[in-house]
């Protein structure tokens, strides 16, 4: 089963929030995951204040959209959150000789919903009652609550050049891999950690801290970065890149 299957199913109908944030209800900010799937992971919010309901999926998927005219379930996998509208500066494929895929002129797929929380520009409240004009009085965006969660240069400038490229094709034969039989550490193959080929966030960082998959005390990642993490040396990168 590929990744966004996986995604469909990993809760039932519903699935669990995307985006590195969760605040409990002591109002602390977990950084890190502990691979034992989405309950008390970074993206459990069922805690916190601006939580109405308590749920965990529902901050970014719903079973039903109840007619909403947002449509937001236009995003895919039952899509709850609002997404940013603003206009991002994508990375330069051309720095490298190997990268010469193809890549979208703005985010698509998983990595746009992601940002839809990551960019610092929506409110990481700005989900479901909200849409009905019914306000919680919060508004937090998540620079606010915690700036190391947001994604380098995105807020404002919507410059993404400083980070790893997203919404661009995997192409094994440039860095020499197979990503139809080379592993993404427990994850699977590369190919289903890809979003229709295309490298998101998702690729790298199991959303759901999923069991088996997520490397605990880790930001989600699906392999470990370092001996200390319980992998070797920059292990995540060398899982893509064959150098």
């Amino acid at each position: 089963m590929t990744y966004l299957g996986r995604l469909l199913t990993a809760a039932g109908v519903t699935v669990a929030a995307i985006g590195l944030l969760v605040l409990g209800g002591t109002g602390t900010a977990l950084a890190n995951g502990n691979g034992n799937g989405i309950v008390n992971s970074p993206h459990d919010f069922s805690g916190s204040a601006w939580n109405f309901r308590g749920e965990i999926c529902r901050t970014c998927h719903v079973p039903h959209d109840h007619a909403k005219s947002t449509k937001l379930y236009l995003n895919g996998l039952l899509w709850n959150h609002q997404v940013s509208s603003a206009t991002y500066t994508m990375y330069d494929a051309s720095w490298s000789s190997t990268l010469d895929n193809a890549q979208e002129l703005q985010p698509d797929g998983t990595a746009k919903l992601c940002l839809g929380c990551h960019d610092g520009e929506i409110a990481i409240n700005q989900f479901d009652r909200n849409f009905d004009g019914v306000s919680d009085g919060i508004g937090q965006t998540i620079d606010l609550i915690n700036p190391a969660f947001e994604i380098p240069g995105s807020n404002a400038t919507g410059d993404l050049r400083g980070t790893h490229p997203l919404s661009i094709q995997y192409n094994g034969s440039d860095l020499g891999l197979n990503p139809d039989t080379d592993p993404m550490g427990t994850s699977g193959t590369i190919a289903s950690v890809l979003d229709n080929g295309k490298v998101q966030c998702s690729s790298c960082h199991d959303v759901h801290d999923t069991a088996g998959e997520a490397v605990g005390g880790t930001h989600l990642l699906r392999v470990a970065q370092s001996v200390a993490q319980g992998g070797t040396a920059s292990g995540l990168c060398l899982a893509c890149h064959n150098k």
